[in-house]
């Protein structure tokens, strides 16, 4: 016996096609009034209308059949740039109002897992699973340097506010939070407490606060001690800032 359910079809019998795809969990607002969200599809960005539901632009490599797909989004502040990270390492930068590719940029060597521009929009941190932090310059549209020291996928980075280039908080599946001061290149504090994997990182709007998160089900917050000064040897002595943890949210069953 064959049953028969009621089915409902597009009126032109066409697809919705492909909204969002599994590979990138990001969703961009793009506008102030709350009605534009930019996703991935697959190999392509899209702009959606949240108001009429439906897609406004698209942004696509022209003279490109096919391209490695999308793995993680971010903007800069203004929103005048989007910035998208791919299974094949690249990180291409796009002009949202043209929906036009204005730098395509290759150093890793592993899909780019997260991107973060810094407060000016004029560089770019992008981390993957190759391990490697790649600090780029969207002037110049070259790599600065790499920030190597993590021992596994890097999952967020974040840049602070400071002196000169300022820093850069980053995390990874090595179960490590690191601080790296951007004008010496180098890490200046490792955070250990987690016991698994951190799947991400958000950094308030002041950098004075950090939240981790990852599977060991665990917010662990941390805070960004002021610069302090000593008299060493009758000279003052200007001390780093350091990152001291602050207490945990702990997921319950």
């Amino acid at each position: 016996m064959v049953k028969a359910y009621q089915r409902y079809s597009l009126l032109d019998n066409s697809t919705l096609g492909v909204i969002a795809s599994a590979g990138c969990a990001d969703a961009l607002w793009v506008d102030d009034s709350g009605n534009l969200v930019l996703t991935a599809n697959l190999d392509s960005l899209v702009i959606w209308n949240l108001r009429t539901s439906t897609p406004i632009s698209t942004f696509k490599e022209e003279g490109s059949e096919t391209s490695s797909e999308i793995t993680c989004l971010t903007k800069d502040d203004q929103a005048r740039l989007v910035c998208s990270g791919h299974q094949d390492g690249k990180v291409k930068v796009w002009a949202r109002v043209s929906s036009s590719l204005q730098m395509s940029l290759d150093g890793h060597r592993s899909a780019v897992v997260c991107l973060s521009f810094n407060g000016e929009g004029t560089l770019l941190a992008s981390g993957s699973q190759d391990t490697d932090i790649i600090v780029w310059d969207m002037v110049a549209e070259s790599g600065l340097y790499k920030l190597r020291g993590h021992k596994d996928a890097v999952t967020s980075v974040h840049f602070l506010p400071g002196e000169g280039a300022g820093k850069l908080v980053s995390s990874s599946k090595d179960s490590l939070i690191k601080v790296w001061e951007l004008d010496q290149q180098c890490c200046v504090q490792t955070l250990t407490g987690h016991r698994s994997e951190i799947w991400s990182l958000a950094v308030d709007l002041q950098g004075r606060r950090l939240v981790s998160g990852g599977a060991d089900g665990e917010l662990r917050v941390w805070e960004f001690e002021a610069p302090s000064a000593m008299m060493r040897s009758g000279v003052e002595v200007k001390q780093e800032e350091d990152v001291v943890f602050v207490g945990s949210l702990i997921r319950t069953r």
